[in-house]
């Protein structure tokens, strides 16, 4: 599936979580791996979202470097 991530569409697979999308996203923009724990992510409204929650196909989500 794909997602919108900062502005950039990512494919992902189907059933992935915000955490897979964090990673996926971190290792296409050689992020140290170390540093995604300071990384805060908000759906499209800027609501918080945790590592767990489910993506559907097109969402929009933001990382946020802290």
């Amino acid at each position: 599936m794909t997602i919108i991530v900062n502005n950039s569409k990512i494919r992902i697979f189907s059933g992935a979580t915000v955490g897979d999308a964090v990673l996926r996203w971190a290792v296409r923009n050689r992020l140290d791996i170390s540093k995604i724990s300071s990384i805060q992510v908000t759906d499209k409204w800027g609501h918080k979202l945790d590592n767990g929650a489910p993506l559907s196909e097109n969402q929009i989500i933001r990382i946020i470097n802290r």
